[in-house]
């Protein structure tokens, strides 16, 4: 009986680590059963928890980073949390929320130690359930969930220049938001700016900047009554919904990523919608920006950058948008227009699309005759010593707005036939 015991027992390590290690230590319980949760327990000794991030649904082959956990555990008691092979903390170190992931703050780069296990490099960090807390929770980055935007939409739930409509249902079911702002009226309005983020579930920070770029749109200032006067805003804030909601990080999701369906057949209802809607605005849209997140660190995902076009003639007007940007920016986070990255650079070349058209790929053949059209990469954590967190990725989207009130309130550029 003692043998089949001890079979069962290392069958069920094997199926579900997380059951056993709730059983190896009571007192100490990590886990990601709550929405935007991911995390793979791997083992428990004593008051130290081995973890890894969960890839599920990545293509073989591929790694990312993004985790988040739940930590229960007696008041102030430390608890070692530790991660081997590949390094998934940011540079600010763990994300941390006391509150049930309403509000986060950085811990910082010194909360984190580097070692060795078996010979292999490892990545740690203390936690401790706060004193009258049952749980806390530590993350890669602020996540931004379907209960964070609605609570951004309750602040401005009196707002006639706002509304929620729903673009899709997605594969299991769940409401895909649409918010329209600014000018609702199609005979005044001037055109549409298109706004979509989270292609990739994981990149939270972008979607912090839209909701700023709205705040902007309905502020009682002059760049708001600017928006409302002449612009319309269609915004998809979560074009991977399920993925959101569920923890998935999404980049190079199997057999292809959100942000690489604009093809004839899209998987995916929200692409397939989106594409739809696209198709309906046609010569009213008049800029399309595709907000993103870079990779954990190294060039060029230290900064804010737009992300150039192969197209000469698109790559001139992000470039002229840049230059705007940097001109009228206000909040914490630097944006520098010489940092753009120009295609044929660095990882923009042809090689990275070859899986499918991505978002921005498609607008600019939907939508020759827009005056702007760009993805737009946000530091998960640090722009160029800047904190990047909720408050400054809104910042930032609001910096944005102005830019780009003020840029499509310039005159276009004459086309080649007219210039002298």
């Amino acid at each position: 009986m003692q043998a089949v015991r001890a079979t069962l027992a290392a069958m069920v390590f094997v199926l579900c680590p997380a059951l056993v290690t709730a059983e190896a230590n009571d007192a100490v319980r990590v886990d990601a059963g709550f929405p935007g949760g991911n995390i793979l327990v791997q083992q428990v000794e004593g008051d130290t928890v081995f973890v890894a991030p969960d890839q599920r649904d990545t293509q073989a082959g591929q790694w990312w980073f993004y985790w988040n956990l739940r930590l229960r555990a007696p008041a102030e008691k430390p608890v070692t949390i530790v991660f081997t092979r590949k390094n998934p903390i940011s540079v600010r170190g763990p994300a941390m929320s006391a509150d049930g992931g309403v509000t986060w703050h950085w811990l910082g780069a010194a909360a984190v130690k580097s070692s060795k296990r078996d010979d292999k490099p490892a990545w740690s960090f203390e936690a401790r359930v706060p004193a009258g807390a049952a749980e806390v929770r530590y993350a890669f980055c602020p996540p931004c969930l379907e209960s964070h935007l609605r609570a951004w939409l309750a602040k401005h739930k009196a707002n006639p220049a706002l509304r929620v409509k729903e673009l899709c249902r997605s594969r299991k079911g769940r409401p895909v938001e649409l918010l329209r702002a600014g000018c609702l009226a199609p005979a005044k309005s001037k055109g549409v700016v298109l706004i979509t983020s989270r292609h990739h579930c994981c990149e939270a920070m972008a979607t912090y900047a839209l909701e700023g770029w709205l705040d902007a749109a309905l502020a009682d200032d002059d760049t708001g009554r600017r928006w409302r006067a002449n612009w319309e805003i269609i915004a998809v804030p979560f074009m991977d919904k399920d993925g959101v909601e569920d923890g998935d990080q999404g980049k190079n999701r199997a057999p292809h990523d959100h942000n690489r369906d604009y093809n004839g057949k899209p998987l995916y209802p929200e692409v397939a919608a989106l594409m739809k809607l696209g198709a309906s605005l046609k010569d009213r849209v008049v800029a399309a920006l595709d907000l993103h997140c870079p990779t954990i660190r190294g060039e060029w995902n230290d900064r804010v950058y737009l992300v150039g076009a192969p197209q000469p003639d698109f790559w001139k007007k992000q470039e002229a948008f840049a230059a705007v940007l940097e001109r009228v920016q206000r909040g914490p986070i630097r944006f520098r227009a010489r940092d753009c990255l120009a295609f044929g650079t660095a990882w923009n070349t042809p090689a990275n699309y070859k899986q499918g058209r991505s978002c921005t790929g498609w607008e600019r053949e939907t939508f020759p005759d827009a005056r702007f059209v760009s993805t737009i990469e946000i530091a998960y954590a640090d722009a160029l010593g800047d904190e990047v967190n909720a408050g400054s990725a809104r910042a930032l989207g609001r910096d944005m707005a102005r830019a780009l009130a003020e840029f499509l309130e310039s005159p276009p550029p004459l086309p080649p036939s007219h210039q002298q």
